[in-house]
């Protein structure tokens, strides 16, 4: 079977997974180990700078189908770029299906991108930036999310148009770098284009914090 017809029917299966999932019931965990997960995402947030990049480990059917798309570790199942806006941290990330109906960029809270109840972990990376890069990081960012960018529900990395999760973080990088990430892109081999772990395993990446909550 051709490469791209097993590409397709791949896709295929993504796409079911992410319009055809019910959620898992939550895990049960005491109110008292939730209050030490949100703590340990507290503890994160002080080390935080602007255009870091967060990653987190679902616990539900698509977040374990978003993990197979992995190349090399399976750690984490989507990703987002950090952003302090006054006194909160924010998560820019590109989401679909049933997690976020408009199909839209979504900006939502540190806390609730990470939480406990239906993640096992959260990893904060971070590439060099100088300062140019950082101010040009937030506008292509914010500019997206001005615009509404959508989901790629066909992650075709080739478009623009719309954006999966690690498409958006890479080619928001790669645009506040001039180009500087465009080698690390993968045409040759499934998946096409930049995975999950293709970011934070980046030589150019650092890790910055890992946190795993509480069973």
């Amino acid at each position: 079977m051709k490469m791209k017809t097993i590409y397709f029917l791949f896709l295929l299966f993504i796409f079911y997974a992410c319009h055809t999932h019910r959620k898992e019931k939550q895990n049960t965990i005491s109110e008292s180990s939730l209050k030490k997960d949100f703590r340990l995402i507290d503890e994160v947030k002080p080390l935080i700078r602007d255009g870091d990049v967060i990653f987190r480990n679902g616990n539900d059917d698509v977040s374990r189908v978003a993990r197979s798309m992995n190349r090399k570790d399976t750690s984490f199942s989507h990703c987002g770029l950090l952003f302090r806006e006054n006194d909160t941290v924010f998560v820019y990330h590109a989401i679909g299906g049933i997690y976020n109906p408009n199909q839209k960029l979504k900006r939502e809270p540190i806390d609730s991108f990470c939480n406990p109840k239906e993640n096992t972990a959260l990893g904060v990376y971070r590439f060099s930036l100088t300062t140019n890069e950082e101010k040009k990081l937030d506008m292509v960012v914010h500019n997206y999310y001005k615009a509404g960018l959508p989901f790629d529900l066909y992650f075709n990395f080739q478009s623009d148009d719309a954006m999966y999760c690690s498409e958006f973080v890479f080619k928001s990088l790669n645009q506040s770098k001039n180009g500087a990430l465009s080698k690390y892109v993968r045409l040759d081999t499934i998946p096409f284009g930049v995975t999950t772990d293709d970011i934070y395993l980046n030589e150019n990446c650092k890790l910055i914090k890992r946190q795993y909550f509480i069973e």
